[in-house]
């Protein structure tokens, strides 16, 4: 068995880069919502939705690296790219429902005249758009880092 070093994660392009896709994403929508709201905001950093999709360009960078790195026929490629296109999926068909349902559920509550007890989170869906341009990012952050990789 092999030696297993737990700081070699660090040496790993295909997690910097998804880590860097994601970080970089979830960044610019910070600096986008400073721009915009002319503050600083700092629960912007961590939110939910929002132009690009982090989440997605998190997926699609690990899948795509791993290709570059190991061959796109390979199985660690099909396994990424296979979890990959379900968070694509639950971002564009689940979030939404849930996100409708949550609603729903709040305008009966108020017609009730019921009290809520905690607050759920609020998840915002996103659009077609803000899903392909995580995946453009996450793609570009990929072959960023591994070109860039020795």
């Amino acid at each position: 068995m092999k030696d297993f070093r737990f700081w070699e994660l660090a040496l790993n392009p295909a997690l910097i880069a998804s880590l860097t896709a994601m970080a970089s994403s979830q960044a610019f929508k910070f600096v986008r919502s400073v721009v915009r709201e002319r503050r600083i905001d700092l629960k912007h950093i961590s939110d939910y939705g929002g132009f690009p999709s982090s989440h997605s360009a998190l997926a699609v960078a690990g899948a795509f690296a791993i290709g570059i790195m190991e061959g796109f026929k390979s199985a660690s490629f099909a396994l990424g790219f296979i979890v990959a296109a379900i968070f694509i999926y639950d971002i564009l068909r689940l979030r939404p429902t849930i996100a409708q349902s949550k609603k729903e559920l709040d305008r009966l509550i108020e017609k009730g005249g019921l009290e809520r007890i905690d607050r759920a989170p609020q998840f915002e869906a996103h659009s077609l758009t803000e899903v392909i341009a995580g995946i453009v990012w996450g793609l570009a952050c990929a072959a960023l880092v591994c070109l860039l990789w020795p």
